[in-house]
């Protein structure tokens, strides 16, 4: 192994980093921060320091791997120690690599977010804003801090710096891919590497021991790869063992891994930190009741399988799969390829043209027989009762096909909201036009403040808003006091509506694609979501076809926009999302349900869709009631064992790292799997307190 060069800081340079210090800082960063969740991150960003520095009685690491829970602010910690590895004593220059360039903006806000209360708390490190250099790809000066996407790594650029954050390193984690190799090709390059992940493996544990092989961890990879060897016995093993022996031995090698793991990682659970659920809320499962498939959908999928089978032997291009996921959980993807299995039947040769077209017939009986498919219909009629109570819903598909047919299904469902014929829309404008922020005080143009004004105007966003308020103003004074001193959303201690409306266009504001939307809305306001002619429900997805149905969908590079007004209480009750928006975006200002309608095979986007809404401050931690997680299953299917499927996978997870919600779903029938969920059940009992072991501790704390 090389040896590792010194770092060289001062560990007088990050004393405000103390106990004593986060009032102070709290108190300097404007009331924005919690305090106990920044004397945890402070906590954290001395411990790294102190890792990677070799500093107050730690021995010095070249890397670290920070693997707490989505929503705990791993950003924040990396920002403080970037800010101090930057700025303290000798300047030194800093690399962060974002996924994507709405986690490279994401970076730049936190980190010039910092920049104030840094000022004032530790003047002696000189921050300044002038040294964040988000997507500036050029020769890194000392005291810089540059954040560029992933694909920076892996093009010829030397990614020579005194220390290296890359974010969502689970992208890095497949031997073969391009981020990988470019990371594992270019490690010596950096003096110091720090790992930001939640999840720092999905399915096989090698993939943990890559990670580990960054940041010069590899005296861990041993245990490790013994737990995983372990892992694997439970799953093939012979299962007349008895449960205990087994269990024994799966949570000694799990303990095993956890002390080997300890010099190398941090992490902390949400549901392991009591002094912060107040701030989180708590979390309860959603069971959604799907029935079992229907004989009529099974044979139309069957039927399906089959002249699939017979038109691919026979050269068709169809489709590549011939039991394809999508056709279990909706059946648009199951038209599309009907009609083009239907263009090439009568090319096909005897006796598959025969067979093909008959099962064609068949299916197209079917499918008229069928409707709509179950697991969609008792779906829907969840949301619909959800919205009905006040709730916004978010929804995550793994398909395109699969989004698009159920946004449609939901809007279909979804009830209607009128507006009030009273007052007129002048007087909500004029009312609005005195609860925001006036024109000149420079924060905006004229003109974007009238566009915001007449896109809280819109039918759909008066119909909320009137809904919110508990009296019925009909002047001018009287709905401006109404907005002013009605929470929004019937919430308790929550943000008004004025308050809501008033950070929504700042948000909006603040990014330079929303500003660039709220500009070409002024003459197509149906860009804002939300707007006339706008729907409750917003597909954030390859667009349909239909024309009657685009105004449905949104889809581009650029979601600030539509993450913005979600994070409000206006617009769009419903966000259906493929998983795009799985990691790095906050969705939990104003929601606390989450579907899971169709999974992904590796636990990692499970764990990362989840942390888009329990985070800091979410709505259930302001409501007072519970983050709602449903994983709804169509019984009989290929969907229910996925489900199944990524049970065991979360369940393999939280047996080394913990943290992780459990969540309850029909198991599967059979002596072998009821021997591994008692040997699992047992083990996760030894190991209840395994996880804590890798929370973030004082300096020469053992």
């Amino acid at each position: 192994m090389l040896s590792i060069e010194p770092l060289g800081l001062s560990a007088n340079q990050w004393q405000f980093l103390s106990d004593s210090g986060v009032q102070r800082y709290v108190d300097a960063s404007g009331g924005k921060l919690l305090l106990q969740s920044t004397r945890r991150q402070f906590l954290t960003a001395r411990d790294i320091l102190a890792r990677l520095n070799g500093s107050q009685g730690e021995k010095e690491r070249r890397g670290i791997l920070l693997a707490d829970d989505a929503g705990l602010g791993k950003t924040t910690v990396a920002a403080l120690v970037a800010w101090i590895v930057a700025s303290a004593g000798e300047k030194r220059g800093v690399r962060i690599l974002a996924p994507n360039d709405v986690m490279v903006r994401r970076w730049e806000e936190e980190l010039l977010s910092h920049v104030e209360p840094l000022q004032k708390c530790a003047p002696a490190l000189a921050v300044n804003k002038n040294r964040v250099k988000a997507r500036t790809v050029q020769r890194l000066s000392p005291g810089s801090i540059q954040v560029v996407k992933h694909s920076y790594a892996s093009q010829d650029f030397n990614l020579a710096c005194d220390l290296l954050i890359v974010d969502e390193a689970h992208r890095a984690k497949g031997e073969n891919t391009a981020f990988s190799k470019a990371l594992k090709r270019q490690r010596n390059s950096a003096r110091r590497v720090l790992i930001l992940t939640a999840t720092p493996f999905s399915i096989r544990l090698d993939e943990l021991e890559r990670m580990l092989a960054l940041i010069g961890g590899e005296a861990a990879r041993s245990p490790v790869r013994a737990f995983s060897r372990a892992l694997d016995n439970l799953y093939s093993g012979d299962a007349s063992r008895s449960c205990k022996d087994v269990a024994e031995r799966l949570a000694g090698k799990a303990s095993a891994a956890v002390e080997a793991l300890r010099p190398f990682v941090i992490r902390h659970g949400i549901d392991d930190l009591p002094r912060e659920q107040v701030s989180f809320g708590d979390r309860a499962d959603w069971p959604l009741a799907v029935p079992k498939a229907r004989i009529e959908e099974l044979e139309l999928m069957l039927r399906m399988e089959r002249a699939l089978r017979v038109a691919k032997d026979n050269g068709s291009q169809a489709t590549k799969a011939t039991n394809d996921a999508r056709f279990h959980v909706g059946w648009r993807h199951l038209d599309a390829i009907r009609e083009k299995l239907e263009e090439e039947a009568p090319q096909l040769a005897e006796p598959a043209k025969v067979v093909v077209e008959n099962q064609l017939k068949s299916i197209k009986r079917l499918r008229s027989a069928v409707g709509v498919h179950s697991k969609m219909a008792a779906v829907g009629d969840a949301v619909r009762l959800s919205i009905e109570q006040g709730q916004k819903v978010l929804l995550f598909c793994h398909h395109h096909a699969t989004a698009q047919e159920l946004t449609i299904h939901l809007e279909s469902v979804t009830p209607k909201l009128a507006p009030p014929r009273l007052p007129p829309v002048a007087v909500w404008r004029t009312a609005w036009d005195e609860v925001l922020a006036p024109p000149g005080d420079g924060r905006f143009e004229e003109h974007l403040r009238d566009g915001f004004i007449e896109w809280l105007c819109a039918d759909l966003i008066r119909a909320q808003t009137w809904d919110w308020l508990s009296a019925a103003p009909v002047t001018t004074a009287k709905l401006v006091r109404a907005l002013a001193e009605t929470h929004a959303r019937h919430s308790v201690g929550g943000e008004t509506v004025a308050e809501a409306a008033q950070r929504l266009c700042d948000a909006l504001l603040e990014s330079a694609s929303s500003r660039a939307v709220l500009q070409a809305a002024t003459e197509r306001p149906e860009l804002l979501p939300g707007a006339n002619g706008g729907s409750r429900v917003l597909g954030v997805c390859e667009p349909s076809e239909g024309k009657t149905e685009k105004r449905l969908f949104i889809h581009n590079t650029q979601p600030d926009t539509v993450i913005s007004i979600f994070n409000s209480p206006f617009g769009p009750d419903v966000l259906v999302v493929t998983d795009k928006l799985s990691e790095g975006v906050d969705l939990h200002r104003y929601c606390r349900h989450l579907i899971h309608y169709e999974l992904d095979p590796s636990p990692i986007r499970t764990v990362q869709r989840n942390g888009r809404i329990r985070r800091v401050n979410c709505w259930a931690a302001v409501s007072g009631q519970p983050v709602l997680y449903a994983y709804p299953a169509f019984g009989g299917t290929r969907d229910l064992r996925l489900v199944q499927i990524m049970k065991k996978r979360i369940d393999s997870f939280s047996l080394l790292l913990g943290g992780v919600q459990d969540f309850d779903v029909e198991e599967v029938v059979g002596s072998e799997e009821d021997w591994r969920n008692s040997v699992i059940a047992i083990a996760r009992r030894r190991l209840r307190e395994s996880g804590g072991q890798l929370r973030a501790r004082e300096p020469g704390q053992r």
